[in-house]
Order: C-alpha cells, then structure tokens, then sequence
C-alpha cells in the first residue's frame, strides 16, 4: 500500500509530462539536431554543416541588428511595465470604491486581443496629423521614423500586459496578512514605512516573476512587430522572433529557423534557472 501511495503522485503527473515531451521535448530535439545539418529551403538534408549555421548566425548583420533591437526593446519595456503596473497596483491595493472604478479600469486591457490593440495603435499613432500628436501638440511621424516607432511598441507591450501582471500583483497585496499590518500600525508605523518595509518586502517575488514574465514577453516578441510595424522603419523594430519568422517562414531557410530556436529556448531555459535560484535564496 506504501509503494502504491509513493507512485500515486507519478501516474497523475504522467500525462502531463508525456504531452510535454510529445510537443515541447521532441519537437526541441528534432530543431536542436536540424541546427547542426545542411538543409535546403525544400527541406532536404544535404549534409553536416557542423557549426556553421551557428557561425552564418552570429555573422549576420541582421541579425545581430535584432539582437540589438530587442535589447533596446526589452531595455524600455521591462521597467516601464514593472514600475506601471507595481504603482497601479499600490495605489488600489486598499478596497474603496475608487479603486473598484480603477479596477475596471485597468483590467480593461485584458477585454482587447493582440491584433484589435495593435491595429487600434497603429490608428492612434499613424502620420503626423494621428491622434496622439493632437493630444500631446506634437509633430512626429511616430511610425516612420525609429525611435518613436520603437516607443509605440514598447507603449502597445505595456498595454497588452498591464491588465494580468495588475490582476497578479493586486492579489499578492491583498493576499498579505493583515495582522502584520495591523501590528504595524499599533506600533506607529505611518502608511509608507508599512508600504516600503512590509507590503513591499511580502510581494517581492511576485514582482521579481512580473519581471521575467516581461523578459519573456521581450524575448518572444513577433506578432505587434508584425502588424504594428513589419520591422520597419530601416529594420528598426526588427526582433529576434520577427528575423526568425522572415528566415524561417518567408525565406524557407530551415536551417537558421532551427538555429535560432535552439538559441532562443536555451536563453529561455537560463531565464527561468535564474528566476528559480534568486526565488530560492529568498
């Protein structure tokens, strides 16, 4: 009956892990041995390339100029997000019934898919005479020009994440203990010492998993890049994930594809070792 109990918890578990294998693991390992073989845009496997797929990669000046937008992307829109989403969810954590109109407020996003909010920015920020420089008397042609191409993106990721990363670190607050806060205040402690020196310290791995969950999301980001701006201008916006659609998808180049999912599920892998480590010392 023991032996019976310790295998329980394994046989639940199965499924799940053989569904993961099937559409995760293998599917890794097919791209993993892909990424060391010559293939021709029909698919065929002419022969070993080695490692010179990952040499033509690391070699390739669009490439290595994704690499670099994606940095600067990931750059603006992790703390941006973070620091948004912590002071929205700071400033409501306390129920009233403000901060039940602010929740639907900012749970509003969450109501709009990926192509409707992108189109709708695109609407807001097209031409010099678009919405956003009416609002704010400005001149700028936002998506013809790189920067503030590059700053519509990284407004429009803010807001396709701002609803479930609220909803996350507003539960975490008022998941807190109430008796640590109510101790607090018998001892005197004002508003902000109990905010910055209790609540803050109780959700912080909330906020360090908000963080790489926006790592993630800067990572991997395609589809906006795609409607939103096609890479451009000048290759600007151009992403990891959007070179690897254009090489794997409209190139055929199977080869890179492989290579540049090897490379991008190990970054991922290193993302989430290292979120796991600095949870643990906690």
């Amino acid at each position: 009956m023991k032996a019976k109990e310790r295998i329980k918890p394994y046989i639940y578990l199965m499924p799940a892990v053989v569904l993961a294998f099937v559409f995760t693991g293998m599917p890794f390992l097919s791209a993993f041995i892909d990424s060391f073989l010559n293939i021709n845009a029909s698919g065929e496997v002419k022969g070993f390339a080695f490692f010179d797929n990952y040499k033509l990669l690391f070699t390739d000046p669009g490439f290595l100029n994704s690499v670099k937008r994606t940095l600067i992307f990931t750059i603006l829109f992790v703390p941006l997000n973070t620091l948004l989403t912590l002071v929205a969810s700071a400033l409501t954590r306390k129920k009233s019934k403000i901060s039940s109109i602010c929740e639907y407020i900012f749970f509003m996003p969450m109501a709009f898919s990926l192509s409707a909010a992108t189109l709708l920015f695109k609407e807001i920020f097209r031409g010099k005479i678009s919405i956003a420089n009416r609002m704010l008397g400005l001149d700028i042609e936002w998506l013809s020009e790189a920067f503030p191409a590059m700053l519509v993106l990284v407004f429009l990721g803010v807001f396709l994440d701002f609803g479930i990363d609220y909803i996350i670190l507003l539960s975490s607050f008022r998941s807190i203990d109430k008796s640590v806060i109510e101790a607090a205040m018998l001892d005197g402690a004002s508003d902000e010492r109990i905010f910055f020196s209790i609540e803050l310290k109780m959700v912080k791995n909330i906020v360090l998993a908000i963080v790489f969950l926006a790592l993630k999301d800067a990572l991997l980001i395609v589809a906006p890049v795609t409607i939103l701006t096609e890479g451009g201008p000048f290759r600007s916006t151009e992403t990891i994930m959007f070179y690897y659609y254009i090489e794997a998808f409209k190139s055929n180049n199977v080869a890179i594809g492989n290579t540049i999912t090897v490379i991008l599920v190990l970054l991922s892998v290193a993302m989430m070792s290292i979120a796991t480590s600095k949870r643990s010392e906690r």
